[in-house]
């Protein structure tokens, strides 16, 4: 999963803010996992180009 705008970038932190908590194991949690890296990810890509502008 890769987000790709702000608006995704929304629409994943909502959700996973849905399923927060989600029981090891479940499909949930899998998802949950992937949309946390994916949020991880596009955060960082932010920073970066945050600092690289400065």
């Amino acid at each position: 999963m890769v987000i790709k705008n702000e608006t995704e970038y929304e629409r994943a932190s909502e959700r996973a803010d849905e399923i927060f908590g989600a029981k090891k194991g479940t499909p949930e949690e899998k998802e949950l996992q992937e949309l946390l890296k994916a949020l991880k990810a596009y955060e960082d890509d932010f920073v970066k180009m945050l600092k690289d502008n400065e």
